[in-house]
């Protein structure tokens, strides 16, 4: 009763409210595919001069794929894209768009002067109109007919409501092949035998159906395609179930690349879903082809004074790599890029400085919000995810935010004389941390179950390189101990039954035409991705705010000064000082490898003036954030008096433009 009412507490201060239900037809009103796009029609109709919709295409199941472009039409301003459930496995998102969209022709209306908005509500009707079906089970594949176990036929071996609930849920059946035993102090959760423990597997676990087809596999071939989601071109996974033939095979992820790439103006990506990427910063990943040894191509082993032949350890190469070209800032992940080893996996460093303190004021907001309760981590990108593709490829600032996950009861633990706990890591700055010393940091890891070979020399040096934060590290070991407190469950599930144990279905026997005996129950489809009912206005409401925020820290490119010396008689230096006034980069360090967006141009003109030195076009580099500057200069042929005209021009971060008079001093 104790443990029950600290759970209670817990959830009421986190929430502000009472726990709801679990199923979107018993709680909140979320609204169908066909809704929501008859809510943005509605909002456009009724704001003319700032609303418009943009018919994207159809899906494989015949729903329109419509974005709402928020913004006066003759404006020539930033833009921030704004997708939503591209997965269809987060309801709550649609919604977050949908408030979004009120908010900036409501109350924020003034930000529609600033930047041009895009908003598409539910990146695939298709999959979340699986959400409100019955009976309900989790399936957020679009309409395309997919041959999953290539039997020429289509669809034809789905979930079947055996016990007529209304819900999909699981089976499990006594066997000898099974590797899974129901939790000790939780009949109800299961988790995979451990046999370095002495546990002997019990159960095999399906999907709740029948073998429709006769193949002796069940649910192998249900309803739904592909995840568009997952069927963006960065890291892309072939041969998979859920992510489709090939990169932007399907008509929603197609028609959102199509969008972003007709829409240069675009400077910022956000993505509502179940991924967070303002809570914490996504850590770095080798690409996904990287080995051990690898040879130099020909051309450049030659250059090098190499053996093209010869395969040779990565860290030598980049080391060999940075003595050849005097880049000392040259990461194995790109030279494994150059190598042709994969796509790059791990954010630029110089843009890491810029999102780790945006993650920061994000974490800080929530704190003040008070949403800042204990929660279950967001789950990372999958494959093929609009959000890596975003930063990746599409070389803008993108951020994903999540709004809720299931809250969690973390177990107190005794801590031992002079141990540091995550906590304490936490509230450290890095270099507080560094000022440790090795031993103390190696007997932190130890104790906090940290694999081996995870030394305090490597962790020094990545809190030092910006790839690691104290935040960052505390929440890595408190991940490493949540499976060992949840006894072996699944941490998911563990939450939700302590959050809301109507949430699962009580295993109940059922004769199974061919398996025999078999139990049914577990967890209800969407259970975990629901928050209660009456705190959805709530969560919206405090966070949206950040939306905003976000927006004021897109790069401002401007004219900052122009200085004018006469050289000679009728000749003038005209010298230019370009400044990005905005916090972000432009672009991004990781747009400038992937050569996105278009960089700034500065051009100087005038009647009666002659460039003799210079191009009357110039291309500069990458600006850095709060106060990057680039000089250009020409020599000028004018009468005095003459007026020249500089112009800045970006298609994403704004354009300024200036007319100076040829007669000397600074302008």
């Amino acid at each position: 009763m104790r443990q029950i009412i600290i759970i209670a507490f817990f959830i009421m201060t986190f929430f502000g409210g009472s726990i709801g239900t679990a199923l979107a037809d018993e709680g909140y009103a979320y609204q169908t595919p066909e809704k929501l796009n008859a809510a943005i029609e509605k909002l456009a109709d009724d704001n003319k001069d700032l609303a418009r919709i943009h018919n994207l295409g159809q899906t494989h199941g015949g729903r329109d794929l419509l974005l709402l472009e928020l913004g006066k039409a003759a404006s020539d301003l930033p833009a921030i894209l704004v997708v939503c459930n591209i997965e269809a496995n987060y309801p709550l998102a649609g919604e977050a768009g949908m408030e979004l969209a009120r908010l900036l022709l409501g109350d924020w209306k003034d930000e529609l002067d600033k930047h041009r908005w895009y908003i598409m509500p539910v990146g695939n009707p298709d999959g979340y109109a699986n959400f409100f079906s019955r009976p309900s089970f989790a399936n957020f594949g679009n309409g395309r007919r997919v041959n999953a176990d290539k039997d020429d036929a289509f669809d034809e071996d789905g979930p079947d409501d055996l016990n007529r609930d209304g819900i999909i849920t699981g089976m499990r059946q006594r066997h000898p092949e099974g590797q899974w035993i129901a939790v000790d102090d939780n009949p109800i959760l299961m988790k995979e035998a451990d046999g370095g423990k002495g546990e002997i597997g019990e159960y095999r676990l399906f999907d709740e159906g029948l073998d429709n087809d006769g193949d002796g596999e069940i649910n192998e071939d249900g309803p739904g395609g592909v995840n568009p989601g997952r069927n963006f071109p960065h890291n892309f996974k072939h041969h998979t179930a859920t992510n489709g033939t090939w990169a932007a095979s399907e008509a929603e992820s197609r028609a959102i690349l199509r969008f972003a790439f007709d829409h240069p103006e675009i400077a910022m990506t956000l993505f509502f879903g179940r991924s967070n990427s303002l809570k914490s910063v996504p850590e770095g990943k080798k690409a996904q082809a990287a080995q051990d040894k690898y040879k130099v191509p020909e051309r450049m082993a030659n250059r090098m004074g190499l053996d093209p032949d010869k395969e040779y350890p990565l860290k030598d190469l980049v080391e060999m790599a940075r003595e050849y070209s005097g880049y000392q800032e040259l990461t194995e992940e790109m030279v494994l890029q150059f190598l042709g080893a994969g796509a790059a996996m791990s954010p630029s460093g110089k843009d890491l400085p810029y999102w780790n303190e945006i993650s920061k004021r994000y974490n800080e907001y929530i704190e003040e919000v008070k949403l800042d309760g204990k929660r279950l981590d967001p789950p990372s990108f999958r494959s093929g995810s609009i959000d890596e593709w975003a930063y990746y490829q599409y070389g803008v600032p993108s951020f994903s935010m999540d709004f809720w996950t299931l809250p969690v009861v973390e177990k107190k633990e005794e801590k031992k004389e002079g141990e540091l706990t995550p906590d304490e890591i936490e509230k450290m700055s890095n270099e507080e941390f560094i000022e440790l010393g090795a031993e103390k940091i190696n007997d932190f890891l130890k104790a906090s179950g940290a694999p081996a070979q995870f030394s305090a020399e490597q962790v020094i040096m990545a809190l030092k390189g910006g790839m690691m934060t104290t935040e960052k590290m505390a929440g890595m070991m408190r991940k490493m101990k949540k499976k060992e407190d949840a006894g072996g469950a699944d941490e998911t599930e563990q939450a939700l039954f302590d959050f809301n144990p109507d949430a699962f279905v009580a295993w109940q026997e059922y004769d199974h035409p061919t398996l025999g005996k078999v139990e049914i129950g577990g967890m209800k489809p969407y259970a975990a991705v629901l928050p209660p009912a009456d705190s959805v206005a709530g969560l919206l409401s405090k966070q949206l705010p950040f939306v905003r925020e976000m927006a004021g820290l897109l790069p401002q490119i401007a004219i900052d000064k122009i200085d004018i010396e006469k050289v000679s008689s009728d000749v003038w230096r005209v010298d230019v000082w370009v400044t990005n006034n905005g916090f972000l980069p432009y672009p991004t360090h990781q747009g400038k490898r992937c050569q996105r967006p278009a960089p700034t141009v500065v051009t100087l003109s005038g009647d009666g003036v002659n460039i003799i030195e210079g191009r009357a076009r110039k291309v500069l580099g990458l600006l850095d954030g709060s106060g990057g500057v680039e000089k250009k200069s020409w020599l000028v042929q004018a009468a005095a008096g003459k007026s020249v005209t500089i112009k800045a021009h970006t298609f994403s971060a704004g354009s300024d433009e200036k007319t100076v008079t040829l007669k000397g001093g600074n302008q």
